[in-house]
């Protein structure tokens, strides 16, 4: 009995294979059609929805591929094509609008390294899909990766844990770019996966949390409400709650109400600054800060550097100037010095500080502490 060959057509346009990554033209195994049709009684006309199946064999790795193609005609001058793989499963974003393509693309291509083998050049790209998620969100400035995800934990776009999660993936993008690290499949897996949660919570949650609203019925809360406009007596009475000699509950609520609207600021930040030695709003006062950004560095550099201040002020502030204070050479110079301080804490969270803003702290530590003549 002899085994008998079937000669099988190809593809006339190259698809990626969701096993091997290699993109090239497939083997056609079986394909299928099936069309939903629906009608328009107002204009007397009909829409049809084309539905395409194809399983395809990949020349590379042998392993077969199934794939959707969805076709749209409403009318002579419009359609629309949406490709799609059922099998193997791969991770897709629900929002695929002209705005996302640019995110959708680039975590594409770190999907697409991984499943070459390329885990440094995917930890790479996952990087990158994080400044296309930035640009999105319209923060161009400032010009790093860091201080683009500390704006956007500050206009709340991610919250605390999702920004301890972007700053390690920036980091790992750092290391896979700018070193000579190797990273294992499973480690470059977790990152390419930790990529795609940040966006789906980003983009795709806040599209299907909008639609479910719609289609309850409900209206979602303006997030425009907190620049409700104040009167100015109304202004002068919550400064006045800011003095020192009100109590801590009074001061916090006065300055996070004229901090929302940015009514004031420069009373506000020493505010703050004095909460944090308070235990029930030292952490709240510490994200309000954050959130104030390069207004607050001045005041935050100063409180730094005052021996006077209460140490766990002076290391707050080394803290949070690490967060915010990337282009603030003054910011910078001050967190060196800081390495030195009488008080073992503020070193600490200082050194914490420089290496979170990463090689723009090296050369004002070269400056500060050079080696000695001769060396």
């Amino acid at each position: 009995m002899t085994e008998q060959k079937h000669k099988h057509k190809h593809t006339t346009e190259t698809f990626r294979c969701g096993h091997c990554g290699n993109k090239t033209l497939m083997e056609v195994i079986s394909e299928g059609e099936y069309t939903q049709t629906s009608s328009d009684d107002r204009y007397n006309e009909e829409y049809h929805h084309f539905h395409d199946v194809y399983t395809l064999v990949c020349p590379n790795c042998r392993k077969f591929n199934v794939i959707l193609e969805d076709f749209n005609t409403f009318d002579s001058a419009y359609e629309s094509r949406n490709t799609r793989f059922l099998y193997p499963y791969l991770k897709e974003f629900a929002n695929k609008s002209r705005e996302t393509r640019n995110i959708i693309n680039t975590y594409r291509e770190a999907r697409t390294c991984f499943d070459c083998g390329l885990y440094v050049s995917s930890i790479v790209m996952c990087r990158k899909t994080m400044e296309m998620l930035c640009l999105y969100f319209k923060i161009e400035h400032p010009d790093n990766l860091h201080g683009k995800l500390e704006k956007m934990r500050g206009e709340k776009i991610i919250d605390d844990k999702f920004y301890n999660w972007a700053n390690h993936l920036k980091f790992f993008g750092n290391e896979a770019a700018h070193t000579s690290e190797q990273f294992s499949r499973k480690d470059a897996e977790d990152i390419v996966d930790f990529t795609y949660a940040l966006v789906e919570y980003c983009i795709d949650f806040n599209d299907k949390f909008e639609n479910l609203l719609k289609r309850r019925g409900k209206v979602q809360p303006s997030p425009h409400l907190e620049t409700t406009t104040l009167t100015e007596e109304t202004i002068n009475n919550f400064v006045q709650k800011l003095d020192e000699n009100e109590t801590s509950a009074v001061r916090y609520y006065a300055a996070i109400t004229l901090a929302k609207r940015n009514i004031e600021i420069d009373k506000v930040i020493p505010v703050f600054l004095s909460l944090i030695n308070s235990t029930k709003f030292s952490k709240d006062a510490i994200n309000y800060l954050k959130s104030i950004g390069s207004q607050a560095i001045p005041e935050l550099i100063n409180a730094l550097e005052k021996l006077t201040n209460h140490v766990n002020v002076r290391s707050a502030a080394a803290t949070i100037l690490g967060d915010i204070g990337t282009n603030s050479p003054d910011a910078i110079e001050s967190l060196v010095k800081a390495l030195k301080d009488e008080q073992p804490d503020v070193q600490h969270k200082a050194g914490i500080a420089l290496e979170k803003l990463g090689n723009i702290a090296i050369d004002a530590f070269v400056k500060i502490y050079p080696l000695p003549p001769g060396s």
